[in-house]
């Protein structure tokens, strides 16, 4: 059915004129037009597809004085109904408080209607409206003309109305009034707009041709209303002379408070000794009378309105923006919206020249303080005095005054932008300096007037810091970016390094030459280990043949801008201590035999190892691990270093933990980090591992949760997220596979949806039934925090039974959909002769699997917690065609092993941090992989495991502006939505 949106003009029994929207089915043959429906608020949403966003408008608008609605806001009778009270609608009430409610909304409809293709019809009639009381709306607005014509008899004056260049006579015609102010006046099918005069002064001129001014009281007249009319309409004079003067405008922005206390700009124009605000339009300055004789003559003081428009260009091209007549305000970015007082002192100041210049005076004369309104600059000198730090010799000089920068300090830390100058003024610091400063300042010390910065926060001069010596900024560019320049590969290193492990050992060097720890933070399997170990190579070669590299540069420009100081290169160690988790041993021992076969290198592990002190000097590299550090930290404690080697470094994540506590007390001329996950749960892990390698680079954990770790979790604050990779971007480098992807064969994942049994999804609801009822209860007792124990274990229990029942039950006796569909999935790998890795975080769910293949004769790999000999199954599920599946758990299996023989990898069972998926998958797809690697993951329906992935892409999206890791934890909410 093909409907019209429509507006109506009618007459009100009691309220007058008013807008009214509806719908109707148009008949242009009959020239008749049936109504619809009647549009408000309580069918529109049935309309919303057919209705325009000016037309929806609208309608809010007219519904705004309907019946109800002027009932409830202007009746004091509490058991009148709405009827009651518009029937009984008379006076004061009336003319004085809902007429013009109602006036103004309806000004708002016609602002809509000027410029939008809305039909408007005069009336409706018996639910009919006619195509002959069709109204059109005018969009150019009108302007009334006041006619005086001066005789022997007296004056007479009457209004006319021009539109377009014609002049309409009102005298005689059918004019209804619908609004007052501004004037909306219905002539001959026409609605015109006036907003320069009041509808009442048009309402006489309907009935009467003129009106008639007697002789004996012309004078008084003229000085009176025919002042003002000359003053604000156009005139047309006869019997009388109006004489126009001209003069040029000083245009002022004058700084005043408005109602409210808020700053602004009111703009004036001062003509002589007269001054006009800008909101003023339409007014003339001055109209002087005079009479000669029977002569009379007005002089009027005309406005020069090319040279004011001129000026509010000016204003507008500056980024100001106009606000309620003459106020003007800059333009605000969102954020900045709350600091406009402030904002309106310092666009003055970054503007006081320009305006200047375009003439425009400035006036504060209304504020009961002065500011200090003229431009000012920073001028900063950086030296390097030091091998340690820079020294920061900055001031800002203002108009008469040159002030130490270090003595805006406790304003910019403290967020305070105003300061006294000497002379009593105030000067609004810049929202910039805060933002360009704040960091800056939070990471130096001052000594009298000059601000000492350590070198490693070297980031913090890269931008928006001026006066860095132009021989330091080109060096600072290039240890900022990833951009290195490529070192030879030592020739005892037995690989052909791939462009990217090129890139990431040159990496390292640029930062051991310039005395810097790194994070190594390339995906698994990208040959971390291999880039660390040609770097040690490099510089034992140098250490061995006593070379000192150059403090200043090297062959090829090789940066060397930080200098050390501590040791004398010749004299220091040269054996290196790495640490692994104790399972990576063998796995270091051979790839240093793989790709370093003349580097000495010893495993300090068992229970039978030597004291590192008869040991230690005899080799090039001591391989140790977390839990003998933190047991024998004593003896670790009597060497010093070349390197020390953290590998899978989220083992120090824990700030707090004795594993942090035992590494960052050991003594080494240089350190490096490596992991695929520096953040697992919280940006408190990556402090821990940068803190390691540069201490104070992020300020003490306490400063660096409330800087960074609460703005960039908890409020998303980009700023502080840029802050932050700006700090540490130089000595974290990672590349993810995708980087690679020519060098690495794809892989594809895909979920697999299982339905689960009937008798295991009646299981299921009841058990979650159950586990929510205890949950809420214990959330509406102890809270969330300590509730976390049951949420868990009740979460953990849930998600055995998608699995399958009988890990919770040894009674159950039927069967698991998820089960089926992994079985089946097996035997179609194992008919296909393909190798599969199948991870789970429960051990018993690998039982359940393993029972399956034992059952049918099919030999597999096993590696947990518990298994001794993990070189042994690996061998065996690499080496052994006969052994296709590799079951691993999770907590096991997700570090350190290169199964390449894989091209399969089953998800049994998803959690929601993601972090240890990735590194499964990564045990496949790594360097060494010629086959398309397939990841399934299975998924029981209608089970709390698909609101997991749900939240595993949530938490996944913050990380990936870091390390591509889980940042945040889990809300109540979220919780509470895994129980529905």
């Amino acid at each position: 059915m093909e409907l019209r949106f429509i507006i109506t003009l009618t007459e009100h029994r009691i309220l007058g004129y008013v807008f009214a929207p509806y719908l109707m089915r148009e008949n242009r043959k009959e020239g008749k037009h049936t109504i619809y429906e009647r549009v408000t608020l309580l069918n529109i949403k049935t309309y919303e597809k057919v209705l325009s966003p000016e037309e929806y408008q609208l309608v809010k608008i007219i519904e705004e004085y309907n019946e109800q609605q002027l009932h409830k806001l202007f009746s004091k009778k509490k058991k009148e109904t709405s009827h009651e009270f518009i029937a009984g609608l008379s006076g004061d009430l009336l003319e004085d408080h809902i007429r013009p409610y109602i006036e103004k909304r309806m000004a708002r409809c016609l602002e809509i209607l000027q410029f939008n293709p809305v039909p408007v019809y005069h009336k409706v009639l018996q639910n009919n409206v006619y195509e002959d009381d069709l109204i059109e709306v005018v969009e150019e607005e009108g302007t009334a003309v006041f006619n005086f014509k001066r005789t022997s008899e007296g004056l007479k004056y009457f209004l006319t109305i021009e539109h377009q260049g014609k002049e309409l006579k009102l005298a005689g015609k059918k004019g209804i009034i619908v609004i007052l102010e501004p004037c909306c006046l219905v002539l001959e099918d026409k609605v015109f707009v006036f907003r320069d005069i009041d509808g009442k002064k048009l309402q006489p001129f309907f009935e009467k041709e003129y009106i008639s001014i007697p002789r004996a009281t012309e004078r008084k007249y003229f000085n009176t209303f025919v002042r003002n009319a000359i003053k604000k309409y156009k005139v047309k004079a006869e019997g009388f002379s109006i004489i126009d003067q001209y003069t040029e405008p000083l245009p002022t922005l004058s700084i005043e408070k408005d109602l409210s206390g808020r700053y602004h700009y009111v703009l004036k124009f001062l003509y002589d000794e007269h001054t006009i605000y800008y909101a003023n339009r339409k007014t003339d300055l001055k109209v002087d009378l005079e009479f000669s004789g029977d002569s009379a003559a007005f002089t009027r003081l005309k406005r020069d309105y090319e040279k004011e428009n001129d000026c509010i260009s000016t204003l507008l091209s500056f980024g100001l923006v106009n606000r309620e007549g003459a106020y003007f305000i800059p333009l605000m970015r969102k954020q900045d919206e709350g600091t406009t007082d402030l904002e309106i002192i310092n666009w003055i100041n970054r503007n006081h020249g320009l305006l200047e210049k375009c003439g425009i005076a400035i006036s504060q004369s209304k504020l009961d303080r002065s500011f200090y309104l003229d431009d000012f600059k920073v001028k900063m000198e950086i030296s390097e005095k030091s091998n340690d730090w820079f020294d920061i010799d900055a001031r800002v000089e203002f108009n008469g005054f040159r002030i130490p920068f270090a003595s805006f300090t406790k304003n910019i830390l403290n967020s305070e932008r105003e300061y006294i100058l000497p002379d009593g003024r105030v000067v609004v610091l810049p929202l910039e300096w805060f933002e360009s400063y704040r960091d800056l300042l939070n990471f130096s010390k001052q000594e009298n007037n000059t601000i000492r910065l350590d070198k490693q926060h070297f980031p913090l001069l890269n931008r928006n810091i001026p006066g860095i010596p132009e021989k330091y900024r080109k060096q600072l560019l290039e240890l900022v970016g990833k951009e290195v320049r490529q070192e030879e590969k030592p020739s005892e290193i037995k690989a052909d390094l791939r462009e990217y492990q090129f890139e990431g050992y040159s990496w390292l060097y640029r930062l051991y030459k310039n005395g810097f720890g790194g994070c190594l933070a390339d995906d698994m399997g990208l040959g971390k280990t291999l880039q660390t170990l040609t770097l040690l190579q490099r510089v034992i070669n140098e250490r061995s043949a006593d070379t000192e590299p150059d403090s200043v540069s090297t062959g090829g420009g090789q940066l060397s801008l930080f200098k050390r100081s501590d040791l004398l290169r010749r004299r220091s160690p040269k054996t290196s201590l790495v640490v692994v988790p104790t399972s990576l041993i063998h796995n270091w021992l051979n790839e240093v035999v793989r790709f370093a076969p003349g580097m000495r290198i010893m495993a300090h592990a068992g229970p039978n190892r030597k004291e590192l002190g008869k040991i230690a000097d005899s080799y090039d590299i001591i391989l140790t691990s977390y839990g003998i550090v933190r047991n024998d930290l004593e003896e670790f404690l009597g060497h010093d270093f070349l390197y020390l080697v953290l590998d899978e470094s989220q083992m120090i994540k824990n700030p707090g933990s004795k594993t942090y506590q035992a590494v960052v007390q050991l003594r080494a001329e240089n350190r490096i980090v490596l992991t695929g996950t520096p953040i697992e749960n919280s940006l408190s892990d990556l402090w821990a591992q940068i803190n390691f390698l540069n201490p104070g680079l992020l300020g003490n954990l306490g400063f660096f949760r409330n800087e960074f770790q609460l703005p960039v979790e908890k409020s998303s604050d980009e700023n502080k997220k840029a802050k932050l990779l700006k700090l540490i971007s130089p000595f974290l480098l990672r590349r993810t596979k995708a980087e690679v992807e020519p060098e690495l064969p794809p892989v594809t994942e895909q979920y697999i949806y299982c339905d689960m049994d009937d008798m295991q999804e009646t299981y299921y609801e009841k058990e979650k039934s159950k586990a929510r009822n205890l949950v809420i209860e214990k959330l509406s007792r102890i809270g969330f925090n300590k509730s976390a124990m049951i949420i868990l274990q009740s979460l953990t229990k849930l998600r055995q039974i998608a699995n399958h029942p009988s890990m919770i039950d040894e009674n159950y006796f039927a069967g698991s959909g998820k089960y089926d569909e992994i079985t089946r999935n097996l035997e179609n790998l194992l008919r296909e002769g393909h190798k599969a890795i199948i991870f789970s975080s429960f051990v018993k769910h690998l039982n359940l699997i393993a029972s399956y293949l034992d059952k049918n004769n099919i030999r597999y790999a096993w590696l947990t917690g518990e298994t001794h000999d993990r070189e042994k199954e690996i061998i065996n599920f690499q080496g052994d065609t006969s052994c296709p599946f590799f079951l691993i758990s999770l907590k096991a299996g997700g570090v350190g092993l290169n199964l390449t023989a894989a091209d399969y990898v089953f998800i049994l069972d998803p959690w929601w941090n993601p972090t240890a998926e990735m590194q499964a998958i990564s045990r496949a797809h790594r360097i060494g992989q010629q086959k398309h690697v397939f990841v399934y993951r299975f998924i029981s329906r209608n089970t709390l495991e698909e609101k997991i992935i749900k939240l595993q892409q949530q938490k996944a999206d913050l990380a990936e502006a870091f390390v591509s890791n889980s940042l945040k934890g889990i809300s109540q909410e979220q919780v509470m939505e895994l129980f529905e």
